[in-house]
């Protein structure tokens, strides 16, 4: 019984905090959406306060017009692999991009960057 009992807890605290593969899913979406929209304060507002720190708006607007005139809109995006964050494939107009994201357990992004 006490098996059940831990295991039962165990389950629902990993659930509680743990965000899966649909959160990233969603969050991808987001991303793509907005940035095809050119809209940088939808993707900052997505960000963890830290790095909101390190990456500001500013440079979020930088980062849709120096990639948009280049590889054109993002189409579909296909999940690579896990390992430090997830990293998808991300297929655009004229060229493809891998883009790692990672989330905090309140589902903001703490890691967002092109590889």
């Amino acid at each position: 019984m006490r098996k059940i009992i831990f295991f039962s807890l165990f389950f629902c605290l990993h659930i509680g905090v743990a965000q899966t593969d649909v959160d990233y899913e969603s969050t991808m979406k987001t991303i793509v959406a907005s940035y095809n929209a050119n809209d940088s304060q939808k993707i900052f507002d997505q960000f963890s306060t830290d790095l909101q720190a390190s990456f500001t708006l500013d440079k979020v607007k930088e980062f849709i017009t120096k990639n948009m005139d280049s590889q054109g809109k993002f189409s579909e995006f296909d999940l690579m692999d896990q390992d430090e964050g997830y990293r998808y494939l991300v297929q655009s107009d004229s060229d493809s991009v891998i883009l790692v994201i990672k989330l905090s357990p309140d589902l903001k992004l703490t890691k967002f960057l092109i590889e």
